[in-house]
């Protein structure tokens, strides 16, 4: 599996990171173990998660990385829950 960038600074993310580690964008890759979209990051999904439209980021995640149920639903509460931390 190729690794994740961050999107805004290019800084190398670890998969399933949902914030950079450098620059603090919050952002989301693929599981481990699960290829990704090519760019690594969805900012549809963390919109939904915003939005308050939680089981919509979980379908856009799964449609975007072609994972599991389990490995959608726990990859977008990992957002959730980094976004709530930020805030």
């Amino acid at each position: 599996m190729k690794s994740a960038k961050c999107e805004n600074c290019g800084a190398g993310a670890i998969p399933g990171a949902v914030v950079c580690a450098y620059c603090g964008t919050t952002f989301v890759t693929a599981a481990p173990g699960v290829q990704g979209p090519a760019s690594g990051a969805n900012p549809e999904v963390v919109r939904l998660i915003r939005a308050g439209q939680k089981i919509e980021a979980i379908k856009v995640y799964r449609d975007a990385t072609k994972c599991g149920l389990k490995e959608a639903k726990d990859a977008v509460e990992a957002v959730e829950q980094a976004l709530a931390r930020r805030h």
